[in-house]
């Protein structure tokens, strides 16, 4: 009997990492997560070897709060024929994953190799494998494909991606589309917002969450470009 894509995909990524799958509810539907079992592990390694680069370490292998609160807000919104979705920073494909169970026409995108071997094995372990996955920089964008809405979860935690996410969001998205951005409220992002002010405006709503007896304030920005608003 030949292996499953999904099969072969996991083989591949377990020659890399240690994962596991767990299951996530989000507003009664229920879905399975391929992460990474021990993200800890790999910070502490590299502590102690001193060889710590932010930028490398596999945050995107980690289901954050923020991807939670976006899955949330998608899969509330009415189904609507024709609106086409981008996901930008996708990591394991969370809140991608929930609107399309949901029946929203979702693309789930990221940049690297790993991080999209990971976004695929997820739609496989969910049945969605007819939601596209593809491969985008931010700084070197190979498509003119316009989306209705962009969204993504924790994606502005790098000041050097700060200048060409504004940019190819103002060329991704189309005319009267929206952006829909979540972080953690805690994270600092002056910054990009300032630098996002060139092109758009926005709304923010400020959430908390709770998990057992912690709690995560996240906020949410609902985007527009400024002739639009």
């Amino acid at each position: 009997m030949s292996k499953s894509d999904l099969e072969e995909i996991l083989e591949d990524i377990e020659k890399d990492y240690k994962t596991e799958v767990v299951p996530i509810t989000v507003s009664g539907r229920s879905l399975r997560c391929l992460r990474l079992a021990d993200l800890d592990e790999i910070i502490l390694d590299q502590l102690d070897t001193g060889d710590l680069d932010g930028a490398e370490l596999p945050f995107w292998g980690k289901i954050w709060e923020a991807s939670i609160l976006l899955a949330a807000y998608l899969v509330a919104q009415p189904v609507m024929p024709g609106r086409k979705i981008l996901e930008i920073g996708t990591g394991l494909g969370v809140s991608g994953l929930f609107a399309a169970a949901c029946g929203h026409d979702v693309t789930l995108s990221d940049h690297k190799k790993e991080i999209i071997r990971f976004i695929r094995a997820n739609t496989l372990l969910n049945k969605l494998d007819n939601v596209p996955v593809i491969n985008v920089d931010w700084a070197k964008p190979t498509s003119n494909q316009l989306y209705d809405w962009i969204v993504g979860s924790e994606v502005v935690y790098h000041r050097s991606t700060y200048d060409s996410l504004v940019q190819f969001l103002n060329q991704a998205l189309k005319p009267n589309g929206t952006i829909f951005l979540a972080k953690s409220t805690s994270l600092p992002a002056n910054v990009f917002f300032s630098k996002l002010t060139q092109y758009f405006k926005f709304k923010k709503l400020d959430k908390v969450m709770r998990s057992g007896d912690q709690e995560f304030a996240i906020s949410l920005y609902a985007i527009k470009r400024k002739e639009e608003v």
